[in-house]
Order: C-alpha cells, then sequence, then structure tokens
C-alpha cells in the first residue's frame, strides 16, 4: 500500500497560520499510516504537488476581509479539485470568539468557491498580532479599529484583548489544542485510504 500524502497549503500574513500548519503536520505524522506530510507556503504551490496529494489542508490568515493567498490558490482551481479530500481552516486575531462560525465559513466559500471548498470542513482558529512585523497599512488601519474599541461605551474582553495587543506591541492567542478536530477529521480520511 502507498504512503498517504498530505498537502498543507498556508498564507501566513505574521506566522501563526504557519504554526498551527507545524502543529497539524507532527500530530498527521504520528498517525498510524504514517503519512508523507508536505508543507508549502501557497505561493510555491505547483498544481504537481497539489494533485499529488490524498489529502489537501489550506490554511489562510483572515485579515482585512480577506484571506491570505486565496488569489493565488483559486488560479490552482483544477488541481485542487482533483484531491478528494480537502479541508480548510483560518487564522484570525478573534476566530470565532467574536466572529460566528457561519461568517467565518462564508470567507473561505468566498475565497476559494463553492465547487472547490463547499461541503468541506473548515476550521477557524485564534492568532495574534505582531506590531513590529506589521506593514504600515495594516498599522494604519488597526490604528482606526483600536480607537473605534476604546470609544465603545460596553467594551468586551475581546476588544479589550485588541486594544492591549495594539499597545504592547502584540499578543499571541494561538492553541495547539485547537487543531485536535481538524487533526481528527484528516486522521478519519487517513483511515479511509489505507482501508481502500
Amino acid at each position: 500500500m502507498p504512503t498517504p500524502n498530505v498537502l498543507i497549503l498556508f498564507g501566513s500574513t505574521y506566522g501563526h497560520t504557519e504554526r498551527y500548519a507545524h502543529w497539524i503536520a507532527e500530530d498527521l505524522r504520528a498517525h498510524a499510516s504514517a503519512p508523507q506530510v508536505t508543507l508549502s507556503p501557497v505561493a510555491e504551490a505547483t498544481d504537481e504537488m497539489i494533485e499529488a496529494a490524498d489529502v489537501l489542508i489550506v490554511g489562510a490568515s483572515y485579515l482585512g476581509g480577506f484571506l491570505t493567498g486565496a488569489p493565488t490558490l483559486r488560479k490552482r482551481r483544477e488541481a485542487m479539485l482533483s484531491v478528494p479530500n480537502r479541508v480548510f481552516y483560518t487564522v484570525s486575531f478573534n476566530g470565532t470568539e467574536v466572529y460566528p462560525r457561519s461568517y467565518l465559513d462564508e470567507r473561505v466559500m468566498k475565497s476559494y468557491k463553492a465547487d472547490v471548498a463547499g461541503d468541506r470542513p473548515a476550521f477557524h482558529f485564534r492568532g495574534g498580532l505582531k506590531m513590529d512585523e506589521m506593514s504600515k497599512l495594516h498599522k494604519t488601519a488597526l490604528t482606526g479599529v483600536k480607537t473605534a474599541y476604546k470609544l465603545k461605551p460596553k467594551q468586551n474582553e475581546y476588544d479589550k484583548q485588541l486594544i492591549e495587543a495594539f499597545e504592547n506591541g502584540g499578543a499571541d492567542h494561538t492553541n495547539r489544542e485547537w487543531t485536535k478536530p481538524l487533526v481528527a477529521e484528516v486522521e478519519s480520511y487517513l483511515t479511509e485510504i489505507a482501508a481502500s
């Protein structure tokens, strides 16, 4: 039986999405089927790389209404459609703590289109901010958000976390535990592949 091939593509802006990709890869490599797990930034993905996968995992940072790397991957639509097992994840500062799951699921559908992402599992994780690595444009946009949050009469916990992160040079809310449902989903694919 050939070794199953798992490809993890990530569009990471400040490293949080890539960190999740590495955690997912480590956990999958420990699976009984001993899959070959390859990680690649979205920008370096090729059709051949994608088409060789038995399982495709796509991770993207959610920033300013867009998923990092989605336009690049849309050009790889046919290759992605050739992979029967596809899973998606997003990483944003607040994840599903603030955004409804349905909202983030819609971002995945809008970014990758229904034929690629429709009826496919999507997972959503919290990331963080790294002020020293942030682009001037992103800092400027977040300054406006921070000001708006500070002016809110009733700030929620996540408003306060963003304000605090901005003022303290950043924050990291990543948590490896959040990847367990995604890993379990992929492990179920690997078990099916091994049985076929």
